[in-house]
């Protein structure tokens, strides 16, 4: 259900704060997968896991040019949750999945007396992946007696648009445009896993949107790239503690073949938790802020909760 503005205001303002909220958008909202220590652990083939993510989002974007009317930054207060359900296969004596990802989302954005927001069913995702190396299929007898070691992997996950999306709305839980992510972990543990230190590393293309919100009739993106350092240390055999750090550059958006000058060149550091409870599920507790952005892009700070049940 898409919420109007809650005031009207002269074209230039809406202008503002839609280029403003877009950005928020498209470099701010968390993705359906996010990454954490430990994402990527094996598990006995022929096994279904299913995830639950709750994260709670706030970024704050500078606006030029609107001081006049009393309008500074936009902020952006997003709710987002995912239901991922994945099947654990066999692929050639290596661990694969394939997963099915369900996102939803509640976006608030604000800009001095104006307001608009979105809520809805995100672009559904489909992941493939497999072991490189370090992860073999196991069933779940042999899982039991298996000692973690040093692997790496590959992901692939691709987006469609099926989220709700309104060209006319300044804000958008839809995308209105497909998206295709690989992913390469690769993940070092010199103890049997009681220590992980991992390194994952994403590039993100997307399609276009015809339909762009606003004006413009053609939105483009240039690919935007990630990469992710996690190093968690367990203080008991199912508990441990992690720190995080990643660097996102690249995804500057086009509209109508007007570069928008909003490219990303972002540092992030945060931490978490995670507690395995036997026969019930791993919950994960993660926290993350923004330290280094470009001048005009969103800085802000991020909480997220998951739970995982193999089944």
């Amino acid at each position: 259900m898409t919420r109007p503005l809650k005031a009207s205001a002269p074209q230039r303002i809406g202008r503002l704060v839609g280029t403003a909220a877009l950005c928020s958008a498209i470099f701010f909202a968390p993705p359906a997968f996010a990454g954490k220590a430990r994402d990527y652990l094996n598990a006995p083939v022929d096994t279904w896991i299913t995830f639950y993510n709750l994260g709670f989002s706030n970024s704050v974007a500078p606006v030029d040019g609107a001081a006049e009317f009393g309008i500074t930054n936009v902020t952006t207060d997003v709710t987002s949750q995912s239901l991922i359900l994945s099947r654990i296969i066999d692929v050639g004596g290596r661990t694969g999945g394939l997963s099915f990802v369900l996102p939803h989302a509640d976006i608030d954005v604000a800009a001095g007396p104006f307001e608009a927001g979105d809520t809805g069913i995100g672009d559904i995702g489909i992941v493939a992946e497999v072991n490189i190396f370090g992860a073999p299929a196991l069933s779940k007898e042999e899982f039991a007696r298996w000692q973690p070691e040093t692997f790496a992997s590959f992901h692939l996950m691709a987006t469609f648009p099926t989220g709700t999306y309104d060209a006319d709305a300044p804000v958008n839980v839809g995308s209105n445009r497909w998206s295709l992510s690989p992913t390469i972990n690769y993940s070092y543990t010199p103890d049997a896993g009681w220590t992980w230190v991992e390194v994952y590393a994403t590039a993100r293309f997307f399609g276009d949107n015809t339909d762009a919100p606003g004006a413009a009739d053609t939105l483009k993106q240039r690919p935007l790239y990630e990469v992710e350092l996690h190093a968690s240390q367990n203080l008991k055999p199912n508990f441990w503690l992690a720190a995080d750090a990643s660097y996102q550059w690249g995804g500057e958006t086009r509209l109508d073949g007007v570069g928008q000058d909003n490219a990303a060149d972002t540092w992030r550091l945060g931490a978490g938790l995670g507690w395995r409870i036997p026969s019930v599920a791993t919950v994960f507790l993660n926290y993350e802020s923004t330290v280094s952005s470009p001048a005009g892009q969103p800085q802000g700070d991020a909480v997220r909760l998951s739970l995982a049940r193999v089944w």
